[in-house]
């Protein structure tokens, strides 16, 4: 459930936001939504348990910015890290990953069209 125009929430900390598992996502991986759109465009924030692997690399047809507010996660193709205060954006059909979390992450992201 989106929230309400005009109210403020703590993602991290908040008891009032409803979190669920996203089709498609491994286990350990949790969601919940702040803002959709009428094209499909979107806003939520993930939670990623540690261990939690995406072993295959993701492409989408949406763009992508993700700004990593807690963890860690490791590109287990390149070893690159991702450590918290990191910033990443991808264009549709740029592919990505995969990846480990190696420590718990929060996951800000927005996914839109032009």
């Amino acid at each position: 459930m989106p929230i309400k125009p005009g109210k403020y929430v703590t993602p991290k900390s908040s008891r009032t936001l409803k979190w669920t598992h996203p089709k498609g996502e491994p286990a350990g991986v949790k969601e919940t939504l702040l803002h959709r759109f009428r094209d499909g465009s979107y806003s939520h924030v993930l939670r990623v348990k540690a261990g939690v692997e995406f072993p295959e690399p993701v492409v989408h047809d949406f763009y992508e910015e993700a700004y990593y507010m807690e963890g860690e996660m490791v590109n287990t193709k390149t070893g690159a890290r991702i450590r918290a205060g990191t910033y990443v954006f991808h264009k549709p059909g740029e592919k990505h990953g995969p990846f480990k979390c190696l420590r718990a992450c929060l996951i800000l992201e927005f996914r839109y069209y032009k």
